[in-house]
């Protein structure tokens, strides 16, 4: 912990940073700079992450540490789930981990979410993925996750299928702008207007139906619908 901290702080030096999710959303409401809390990675940590992050202050940052083997990145990678959210996996020691802190505190769409690994924690572990999701990579025409690892873990590639799938499913669903023009345009683009309220229904025993419902939801939001 004290490792990140040290690494946080020379990389960004105006940084705000807490050792409590509560402070820093509490320090948010002053403005100015992210704040940035350091957390364990751990279940209850990150079910406090989510919990927070799906209305989270576009000024709010977490750094969460794994210092011990075996390293669940999955947890991590869902955040993107709520869209407007940079998510990140790097090991701790390399240049690596400043260029994502340095992109986490420029993104001011939403909160900024950052897995940082102790060299002792991955080193055996030949699945681990160094990732970017950055939602501003959308706007250049690029896909916003991105990795230069040549072995993919296998749950990031089943997790991104997914994701795409959801993405055609939602394009190919929801309404398309009309045209201008007419009368019969005119009319339809006020009813769009109208019903930009997508409400989404689901059940699930397991998870995996509301965790899909989440990625439609996102899907949604990307197109302008609440």
């Amino acid at each position: 912990m004290d490792k990140a901290t040290t690494l946080l702080k020379q990389s960004l030096s105006d940084a705000k940073v807490f050792n409590t999710l509560s402070a820093a959303t509490a320090a948010c409401t002053e403005g100015g700079c992210k704040c940035w809390a350091i957390l364990p990675l751990s279940p209850s940590s990150m079910a406090e992450v989510h919990r927070i992050v799906k209305d989270g202050s576009s000024q709010l940052g977490v750094v969460l540490v794994a210092a011990q083997a075996p390293v669940s990145q999955m947890e991590v990678l869902r955040a993107m789930e709520y869209g407007g959210v940079y998510v990140a996996a790097e090991a701790m020691e390399g240049k690596g981990a400043r260029v994502v802190l340095a992109e986490a505190a420029r993104f001011d769409a939403g909160p900024s979410l950052v897995l940082l690994a102790e060299a002792d924690a991955i080193q055996e572990d030949d699945r681990w993925t160094a990732f970017k999701y950055d939602p501003r990579r959308e706007s250049e025409g690029l896909e916003p996750f991105c990795t230069e690892s040549d072995r993919v873990r296998e749950e990031i590639l089943g997790f991104l299928s997914r994701q795409n799938l959801l993405t055609l499913i939602a394009k190919k669903c929801l309404p398309k702008e009309p045209l201008a023009g007419d009368a019969e345009g005119d009319l339809c683009q006020g009813l769009t207007a109208a019903s930009k309220t997508v409400t989404i229904l689901y059940t699930s025993d397991t998870g995996h139906g509301e965790e899909c419902a989440k990625a439609v939801a996102r899907q949604c939001r990307a197109g302008g619908y609440a």
